[in-house]
């Protein structure tokens, strides 16, 4: 039965470093929590319940930040518009300053695209 235990633990830890790993690969340092979702997804990484497991974790340990972002548009009701960033030691700069400003730059270029694009009728 330990080695149940254990194998769970280690699947764990495995999607851990996935969600890790991904985010630092990113050349944008943040991203919605949906395009991380997906894209773990589509590498067969892991699933989206093991994925928001993994984030609460690493946020609740100061691994990420995940900010929620909102927009009065009607059409954006009930969509998940959380950003997430690593909180990555850095030269001469507070890491979680980094990761906010990572966030509210995805953020604003999201926001400038859609608010460009988007028409109501």
């Amino acid at each position: 039965m330990r080695e149940g235990m254990s194998d769970v633990g280690q699947r764990h830890s495995t999607i851990r470093k996935h969600v890790i790993e991904f985010l630092r690969q990113r050349q944008r340092r943040a991203l919605f929590v949906t395009e991380l979702s997906a894209s773990l997804r589509k590498a067969n990484a892991i699933g989206d319940n093991e994925m928001k497991r993994a984030l609460s974790e690493l946020e609740a340990e100061g691994v990420v930040l995940v900010r929620d972002q909102y927009c009065a548009d009607p059409h954006l009701e009930g969509v998940d518009l959380r950003v997430v960033a690593l909180v990555e030691p850095s030269t001469g700069e507070d890491p979680q300053s980094r990761s906010i400003r990572a966030i509210e730059d995805t953020w604003n270029e999201w926001l400038a695209l859609y608010l460009a694009t988007h028409r109501c009728s």
